[in-house]
């Protein structure tokens, strides 16, 4: 099987132990894991390394998954979750990302250096918000805001109703939105 194939495989296929297969499993979820671990507040780098290691737990544990319990996505998407969790409890700070003028050209060639500038400073101040939040706030914007995940699916991540779902996304929503009005005032 090559990964061209990769729509023909079911969730048993992915955890098999078949080395392709995994990787098919990989290239299916790892854009969407990355732009999870991305709105909550890491850097480029930071998500890439703690997708990586998502993939390699799963990897390692995809004896114990359980299907009955949750979905698959569900599965990795709570295993990245905890990861990133423990990353932001431990103590050590992390690294601001330098700016990177090759980075933001690649991905807004259309755009003048000025705005692009202005881009990589709302991403920065963003970011910086984001990892202001408590962690559990982190995650449930994260969760909500990441395409493909249904409310059933982000309700099960951050094992809650639907309901209680609401009244936290509104509540870190507005938690953010403080921080940001704080950031402005401060840039004033």
């Amino acid at each position: 099987m090559t990964f061209e194939k990769k729509a023909a495989y079911t969730d048993a296929d992915y955890l098999n132990g078949d080395p392709v297969a995994f990787g098919a499993l990989v290239v299916k979820y790892q854009g969407g894991l990355i732009g999870f671990l991305g709105r909550m507040g890491f850097s480029q780098a930071e998500c890439e390394e703690l997708a990586q290691e998502a993939f390699l737990r799963v990897w390692k544990n995809r004896a114990s998954y359980n299907a009955d319990k949750a979905g698959l996505s569900t599965w990795i998407f709570t295993i990245a979750k905890n990861i990133a969790l423990n990353d932001i409890a431990r103590v050590v700070p992390h690294t601001v990302d330098e700016f990177d003028l090759s980075t933001l050209l690649d991905k807004q060639p259309e755009t003048d250096p000025a705005n692009q500038y202005e881009s990589y400073q709302t991403l920065q101040r963003l970011r910086h918000a984001l990892r202001s939040l408590n962690p559990e706030d982190r995650v449930v914007i994260a969760a909500k805001f990441t395409p493909g995940m249904a409310k059933t699916d982000v309700a099960e991540l951050l094992k809650c109703s639907e309901g209680a779902l609401r009244t936290r996304f509104s509540r870190a929503r507005q938690k953010l939105a403080n921080i940001l009005k704080q950031l402005d005032k401060t840039d004033e």
